[in-house]
């Protein structure tokens, strides 16, 4: 009778997670992830432990998401539309989508419902990130070469815009930097400036926030070699270095953080290509820093691959490791799994995301033989923070 009972407990539990939709011990390691891009929407997927990813499926109509980040501490998503603020269907905008992270328990993909649009008065908004406590948004302006700052309410709506700040300056290439492009706003680990590559003016700049008012105030900049083209930057967990990638002279620098004198000072730059490297229309795109500390990766456009280094552990100096194709034509973004395990390209291009699996001993990408096709992919984020 023991034996019975325990055999139709066994089989109410089975029937139970039926129902439910409980997924199978390789689908409950899965990872949700969000693609955007200069497609119709956002688009939702997952991610295996072997690197098989399920088909995306639009999550939410949206004209150009092409770049989006989640709230520190809310289930709430930012995306900006990266338009013309004059753009008579859809002007360049910021928006904020709610989802249930019951839904991700349940090995559901999150529905987005929006909160609220704020318009931005920009061209081209291009990146946008959070301060560590939420309550702060940083959006960069490529076409008009300039920050605004939102305030984030309590419940993640976003507030009316407080600060705008316009950069000046140019470079030697006529063609991409004939004036201002901020291409970047990122947060510092002390939650108190912001840095902000911008391409044309071939400098970082370093911004503070004064959280009363909302407003930002220069209070340095760190100037990079002429027609360098700073892009994108990524802090190392330890807060004392910074990496920035240069999207017009296809290298990579190394910059040392002081957070009590808010500034950046270059030590090195090296090349994100091959010395046997062919061809031109060149230009990187993204540069991530693995979650141990030890690697950093950037990728190449038109040549098609993701660069990796190793980090010196004392200097925070890189050492070229690898180059590996990144599976498709021009990978704009890519991303790395908050474990550091796996690692998705996305081929802007080719319309194709593809994985790899990370060898967390040589910093070394391997193929896994996964793809999925996604419309002109162009940032991708992890649902787990």
């Amino acid at each position: 009778m023991k034996i019975r009972s325990a055999s139709r407990k066994n089989m109410f539990l089975f029937a139970l997670a039926s129902t439910v939709g409980l997924f199978s011990s390789s689908d409950a390691s899965a990872q949700s992830f969000l693609v955007g891009g200069f497609g119709d929407g956002i688009y939702s997927s997952k991610l295996e432990s072997d690197g098989k990813m399920s088909e995306p499926k639009l999550a939410v109509k949206q004209k150009l998401p092409a770049f989006f980040a989640f709230h520190p501490k809310l289930d709430v998503l930012y995306s900006v539309t990266e338009t013309g603020k004059n753009d008579p269907t859809a002007p360049a905008a910021i928006t904020a989508y709610r989802f249930d992270r019951k839904d991700l328990a349940d090995g559901k993909t999150p529905t987005l419902t929006m909160i609220n649009t704020q318009k931005i008065d920009g061209d081209s908004p291009c990146h946008v990130s959070l301060d560590a406590t939420g309550e702060f948004l940083a959006v960069a302006n490529y076409t008009s070469g300039s920050i605004v700052v939102f305030p984030v309410a309590s419940d993640g709506e976003i507030k009316p815009l407080t600060s705008m700040i316009v950069h000046n300056g140019s470079g030697p290439n006529k063609q991409r930097q004939e004036k201002a492009h901020a291409h970047c706003a990122f947060w510092d680990p002390t939650n108190r400036y912001v840095l902000s590559c911008d391409l044309g003016a071939d400098k970082v700049f370093v911004y503070d926030l004064n959280r009363t008012t909302g407003k930002l105030t220069l209070v340095s900049d760190m100037p990079l070699a002429p027609g360098s083209g700073p892009r994108h930057l990524a802090f190392h967990p330890n807060g004392k270095w910074v990496f920035v990638v240069n999207e017009l002279n296809m290298t990579l620098t190394t910059a040392t953080w002081d957070a009590a004198s808010a500034k950046l000072k270059e030590i090195q730059t090296v090349s994100t290509l091959p010395v046997d490297a062919k061809g031109d229309h060149f230009s990187t795109a993204e540069v991530l820093v693995h979650p141990s500390g030890r690697f950093v990766y950037s990728s190449n456009r038109g040549h098609h691959t993701i660069a990796s280094y190793r980090v010196d552990e004392q200097s925070g100096k890189l050492t070229p490791i690898a180059h590996t194709a990144s599976g498709g034509k021009t990978p704009r973004n890519f991303r790395i799994t908050p474990k550091g395990d796996l690692l998705l390209t996305e081929n802007q291009e080719s319309d194709s995301i593809f994985s790899f699996r990370v060898n967390t001993e040589s910093g070394k990408l391997e193929p896994t033989g996964f793809s999925v096709k996604a419309p002109s992919p162009a940032c991708i984020k992890f649902f787990d923070r």
